[in-house]
């Protein structure tokens, strides 16, 4: 491709009769080293964005999609801040589950609520797009997930809750009633204001490692 001015839109000399996201704002981004931050910064900045309460709990909207059929779900997902591996907890035969076995390329969204509604100026939010894995009883790193997804939900429930089921119990009933979703990022994109306040862009992107 010739070179362009960063910010330069696909559009500007191509005819596209398609929608491609990725080859507009963002291609621009990805080419262009000006005020982007290095890699590990930025994973930092996702790892402290999406901490929650410390315990890397927070609302997603979760999007799927099957036989051109997209599902947007509002789910808790909690972040593992070494890999940046989410995993969320759900009932088993959810419409969003059958959605994830039959394609498992998804999304997810999260957007840090502002009582100010300043979201023009001074936004907060992470896209991320990869693969998910459901994990049930027995499989590999099951076990692990449910513990962490039980732990942090712990952190959040009311006493009286807490109170009628033991940890224990609840494990089991995890086991026993629902599946893990885990969700492995291969790009992920957050959009900060400060970034801007930095002289930075305001959309930094990370993107896993080839091979993994």
């Amino acid at each position: 491709h010739m070179p362009y001015d960063e910010g330069m839109k696909c559009a500007a000399c191509h005819s596209w009769d398609g929608v491609d996201a990725y080859t507009s704002a963002t291609m621009s981004l990805t080419k262009s080293t000006s005020g982007r931050l290095p890699r590990d910064e930025i994973q930092k900045a996702i790892i402290e964005t999406l901490k929650g309460s410390g315990d890397y709990r927070e609302m997603y909207a979760l999007a799927t999609s099957f036989n051109d059929e997209p599902l947007a779900t509002c789910a808790e997902f909690i972040l593992d801040p070494a890999t940046l591996t989410l995993y969320a907890s759900s009932e088993k035969q959810t419409e969003k589950l059958f959605h994830i076995a039959a394609n498992p390329r998804v999304s997810l969204v999260y957007v840090r609520q502002r009582s100010d509604m300043m979201y023009f100026t001074d936004p907060t939010g992470v896209q991320i797009k990869g693969r998910a894995v459901q994990l049930k009883d027995g499989d590999p790193g099951f076990d692990e997930a449910a513990k962490l997804c039980l732990e942090t939900a712990m952190n959040h429930m009311p006493e009286e809750m807490k109170q009628k089921m033991t940890p224990e119990a609840m494990l089991n009933s995890i086991k026993k009633n629902q599946l893990i979703t885990k969700v492995i990022p291969e790009r992920i994109v957050i959009t900060r204001g400060d970034f801007i306040r930095r002289g930075l862009h305001r959309k930094q992107i990370w993107e896993s490692a080839p091979g993994t």
